[in-house]
């Protein structure tokens, strides 16, 4: 019964202190957009939107193993606080792979 009693009174007393806490909203960290276009040769452009202090690297998704790897020559594009393009040569024929951009924050 006592038990019930202090556990009862644990749970009010940890609502209690609890009422009304908020914390700020947290900002959302830099999530850049990828935008391809490719032509009838098989050069792709990628268009990504970038941020200074900032380290861009594409990766295209392997339809093999489905494994993302590193596009070989963009691996270390810095951000400019506005919009980035890449140019490479893949395959004309046939469909593109998937592909995404990640960044680090050198700062």
């Amino acid at each position: 019964m006592i038990g019930k009693i202090l556990s009862g009174s644990l749970l009010l007393l940890s609502l209690a202190f609890s009422w009304g806490c908020a914390s700020a909203p947290e900002q959302p960290e830099h999530r850049p957009k990828l935008g391809i276009a490719q032509n009838s040769d098989g050069v792709v452009t990628f268009a990504i939107s970038t941020e200074k202090d900032y380290i861009y690297a594409l990766y295209y998704e392997d339809p093999e193993t489905r494994a993302w790897k590193l596009i070989p020559g963009c691996e270390n594009i810095r951000g400019t606080g506005g919009q980035v393009e890449v140019q490479k040569t893949f395959k004309s024929r046939g469909p593109l792979p998937s592909f995404t951009v990640r960044h680090t924050r050198v700062n």
